[in-house]
């Protein structure tokens, strides 16, 4: 079972895997073993061992979701009423079909969701038709996505993370 409270330790040749990975996450454990100088075996080991301790959380296919039909990609941060458990309004949002990710955030908004949706006609659809009508929505701001620049390498520690090396 994964590690889930507190720091997950890994050690300078774990974030030479992780840094690998996030640049070509399809690597086998000999290119991966090539590039770090230890046995397939080792390494196969050691990525093992990072997803029980639930440092590596899966794998993702990455799909253009334009190439789907779906155009615009949205932020909606959304006020809750204060009364109703948040987890009981985080399902409710989650039935959404064109929900993307739902993020829990501290500061002038609750959640922050990321949907997909093919225009702003639809976006008006599953505003009104769904998120809005959300028994605790309060109030909320959309913002549409124009560009996305996204960082996935992993191969070392943004400075001053205090992580514990083994």
């Amino acid at each position: 079972m994964a590690e889930r409270d507190g720091p997950r330790r890994v050690d300078h040749v774990d974030r030479q895997l992780l840094g690998l990975l996030s640049a070509d996450p399809r690597a086998s454990a000999r290119k991966l073993s090539r590039e770090i100088g230890m046995s397939p075996g080792a390494v196969g080991e050691r990525l093992e061992r990072l997803q029980e301790r639930g440092v590596i959380r899966g794998f993702s296919l990455d799909v253009d979701p334009s190439a789907l039909g779906f155009g615009l990609e949205v932020l909606v941060a959304i006020e809750l009423r204060q009364g109703s458990p948040v987890e009981n309004t985080i399902d409710l949002l989650w039935g959404i079909e064109e929900v993307r990710a739902i993020q829990l955030v501290t500061g002038r908004w609750d959640l922050v969701l990321s949907l997909l949706v093919r225009d702003q006609h639809h976006l008006r659809e599953v505003l009104l038709g769904a998120v809005w009508s959300v028994a605790d929505f309060q109030h909320s701001e959309t913002m549409i996505i124009l560009d996305r620049r996204q960082r996935v390498a992993m191969d070392r520690p943004p400075a001053g993370d205090g992580s514990v090396e083994e």
